[in-house]
Formats: structure tokens, C-alpha cells, sequence
């Protein structure tokens, strides 16, 4: 067994490398100490962390077939699973996941989901066709119009502990953990609700910043949790991407998104790669380990995380996890509706962008990129991710890995890329559909 576990583990390391990315400590808050997929992530905040401590449950309980996940899952959801929000900030700079058991009560989650049901503005979910498979309550975000105003005031007057589940009026909210890892806005709070039948996501991530969950209903495997591949997409690849749809439409603008359309191409199947790496080595553990979950999680310390993560969990859990990694909004199985509260925080606020835009646009991109220390061999490894607005990953395998059969081929697509417009009239497109935030 020893010699098995230890050639696995050889072979793994040699394979899984990859580029740095994520969110992290000073002096770049978004870099990780560790390549892409090896192990702990060892961020620490920029500054120290103070939070409240309030009183939760201390059991490990995973939630609805938390006993029935793999080894490896169980081992994963045990490692990053802290008391309270006070000991949240070390686990998730380790981890770049962190699950709090019990933040809401049960009468809690009951009020919170009655009111969001109620008061919140229904939109199809990003990353789905169809409000069928997935859609969203819009409770609160930043530039908000006067509808949206109305509808945070009314969630506020209503639901007296608002405050503790997304804002920072509160003790024991969790915000300051993010304000921590220097990501202070609240760019989107909304219930994301599965549709029994619906469809899964397609695989994404919701870019630079963090990302909150919060259970309203026992989330187990048949009804649809959020799956994560716990490795972050490497940070300047998606400050690129950010930085790259800030620019105007142009000739420029569509011959590189050419050259950075089959750029994606190589990020995609290298990520793809990677999880299937991860996939080959805990196929080969799991029946030499069995049901020990602490060998499990020693393995796990020592680099080879989970190839994917299904966060089942009881009414009340938060979950934050580093939004660069790739997840998506498992299916329903299930006859009920499965419903989440999502809140996404990113680093600037609807003002904020707005003048970092105008600023690039004057400046020029190479310019400000300089001054943010990005190098332009970082820059060309990183820039292919600013063709699209989300990794997608098209139609998800069957073993339920993203599939990286039907990978863009590098000149057809690329060059197709170019009639379809710049990344801001693509935005446009999607923004018609009235599209919801990231999901889950």
C-alpha cells in the first residue's frame, strides 16, 4: 500500500505544475505561494483579521450524503470546515475554501428565502439558457437602479439579520474576511435557485475576487451543490481579461482577441489536464484507502487536492471560496427546488471601474499594466483569457469533469472570434438576455 500511495504520488507531482494564480497576501494580494493545484495555497490577509466570534456547531457534519462522498471529497470538506468566522481567515488562506456551519439559523433561512421569494427580482442564471434550469432573486449589488434600490431597502426593513448573512452592520459578518484579502465590495447578492430536472452549469469562474454561499435548503447530492475544482485560475490571466474588456472596439481589439482566443485554447486543455491528473491519482487511492479519511488528509497536506468538490451542506452553512476557481451549479436530481444565497465581492466598486476604464482607455493598457507590475511575458501567458467574459467549458463529460473533446480548434474559431465583434459588443449580446450573476 505504502509503495503504491508513494509511486502515485511521485507520478502526480511530476505531472500537475502549472501557473500561479488566485488571491493571496502583500505585496500582490491575488498571487499564491504555490503552483497551480500543489497543495495548501498559504494566503494570509493583508492585514490582521478581527471577527467577532459567535457560536456555532462545532461537529463536523458534512450535510445531506456528506458520509457518502469519496474519500478524498470527505477529507477535503473536513480540512477546510472552521468553528466560526473567526477562525475562518487562516483556513481560507490556506485553502482557498473555507465552510462555517450554522452562520443562519434554520428560522433564519427560512425568513431570508420567504423574502427573497417575495421581494426579489427574478432573472435567468449566468452560465444556463433557460430560467428552467436555474434562476436567480436579485436582492443587492452595487449600481443599482432605482428598482433594485427599492428591493434592498424592502429585504433590509424585512429580514432583521441582513446584515450578519451579506453586509458588515453586523459582529459576527463575514466581510471583514474578505475586506482582509482585500476584496471590500459587494458586487452582487442574489438567491440562485436549481430547478428540479434543470440543466448543470456550464464550468466558469466568476473572476477576481471571492465568492459566498450560504445553504437555504439541506443541499445534498441529488439536488444539485456547487462543484469546485479546488485550483485557482492563475491571477494575471484574468486581470487581462478585466483590464482587456475595459478597452474600446476597435480593428486592434478583434485581431487580438484572434491571438488570444487560441491563447484560451491552451489554458482550457491545460486545466482540463490538470483535474484529470488529479482524477487518475485518487482513482488509484481511493480503494487502497478505503474510508480512512485521515490518511486521506494527509495526502491532501502533502499537495494532491481533490479533482472536484460537491459542497453538500445543512441549512445555514456559509461557504466562501476564491472565485478564480472553476465551478458550476451541479443538476437536480432532485423533486424540489434547491436554492442558495450567492454574494460575490470583488475589489472595485461601479465608480471605481468606471474610473479605472476611463483611465486605461487614456493611458493605454500596456501603460497601466506596467505600473501594476504584470511583465509582458506574464502578460502574453495571461491575456488569452480576456477573448471570453467566462471560462466555459462546454457540455460537462459524463464522469462529470468538463470535457475537452470538443476543444476550439485554434484558427477556425479564432478567426471567427473576429466578426463577432469586441468583447464589449459580446458583452452586449449576453447583457440582453438579462442574465443573472455567477449562479451556484
Amino acid at each position: 500500500m505504502t509503495m503504491t500511495m508513494t509511486m502515485t504520488m511521485t507520478m502526480t507531482m511530476t505531472m500537475v505544475r502549472g501557473p500561479r494564480g488566485g488571491i493571496g497576501g502583500p505585496p500582490r494580494p491575488c498571487e499564491l505561494s504555490r503552483p497551480l493545484g500543489l497543495g495548501p495555497t498559504r494566503r494570509s490577509p493583508r492585514e490582521a483579521v478581527t471577527v467577532a466570534p459567535r457560536a456555532v456547531a462545532t461537529d463536523l457534519s458534512l450535510g445531506p450524503d456528506g458520509a457518502t462522498l469519496p474519500v478524498d471529497q470527505k477529507a477535503f470538506m473536513e480540512l477546510v470546515t472552521a468553528p466560526s468566522v473567526a477562525e475562518a481567515p487562516a483556513v481560507f488562506g490556506k485553502w482557498g475554501i473555507v465552510r462555517i456551519p450554522s452562520l443562519l439559523s434554520p428560522g433564519e433561512v427560512d425568513t431570508l428565502l420567504r423574502e427573497a421569494r417575495e421581494h426579489g427580482i427574478r432573472r435567468t442564471a449566468f452560465a444556463q439558457d433557460s430560467p428552467s434550469d436555474r434562476y436567480t432573486l436579485w436582492i443587492a449589488g452595487d449600481g443599482m437602479s432605482d428598482e433594485q434600490l427599492a428591493t434592498t431597502k424592502t429585504i433590509k426593513e424585512r429580514v432583521p439579520f441582513i446584515e450578519r448573512a451579506i453586509f458588515h452592520g453586523d459582529e459576527s459578518s463575514w466581510r471583514p474576511v474578505c475586506d482582509g484579502f482585500g476584496y471590500p465590495n459587494l458586487m452582487l447578492a442574489e438567491v440562485v435557485t436549481a430547478a428540479p430536472g434543470g440543466a448543470p452549469q456550464g464550468w466558469h469562474f466568476d473572476g477576481e475576487g471571492i465568492t459566498a454561499q450560504i445553504s437555504l435548503v439541506p443541499i445534498g447530492a441529488m439536488n444539485g451543490p456547487t462543484e469546485i475544482q479546488p485550483r485557482p485560475t492563475p491571477r494575471a490571466y484574468m486581470q487581462w481579461m478585466k483590464h482587456l474588456s475595459n478597452q474600446p472596439p476597435g480593428e486592434s481589439q478583434d485581431e487580438m482577441a484572434e491571438v488570444l482566443s487560441e491563447l484560451t485554447t491552451e489554458i482550457k486543455m491545460m486545466y482540463d489536464r490538470l483535474t484529470m491528473a488529479h482524477e487518475f491519482a485518487w482513482n488509484t487511492l481511493r480503494p487502497i484507502l478505503g474510508n480512512n479519511v485521515g490518511v486521506a488528509k494527509n495526502i491532501i497536506e502533502a499537495g494532491l487536492t481533490p479533482p472536484v468538490v460537491h459542497m453538500v451542506a445543512d441549512p445555514g452553512v456559509l461557504t466562501l471560496y476564491d472565485a478564480s476557481m472553476i465551478h458550476r451549479g451541479g443538476q437536480n436530481r432532485g423533486t424540489e427546488e434547491r436554492p442558495i444565497l450567492a454574494v460575490h465581492i470583488n475589489k472595485e466598486n461601479k465608480h471605481q471601474r468606471k474610473q479605472t476604464r476611463l483611465r486605461e482607455q487614456s493611458e493605454g493598457l500596456g501603460q497601466v499594466m506596467s505600473k501594476a507590475g504584470v511583465t509582458k511575458q506574464q502578460a502574453a501567458a495571461a491575456a488569452s483569457k480576456a477573448a471570453i467574459p467566462e471560462f466555459s467549458f462546454g457540455k460537462p463529460s459524463a464522469a462529470g469533469a468538463p470535457n475537452i473533446a470538443k476543444v476550439v480548434p485554434k484558427k477556425s474559431k479564432a478567426k471567427k472570434a473576429k466578426f463577432k465583434g469586441s468583447v464589449k459588443s459580446g458583452a452586449k449580446k449576453a447583457g440582453a438576455k438579462k442574465k443573472g450573476g455567477f449562479g451556484g
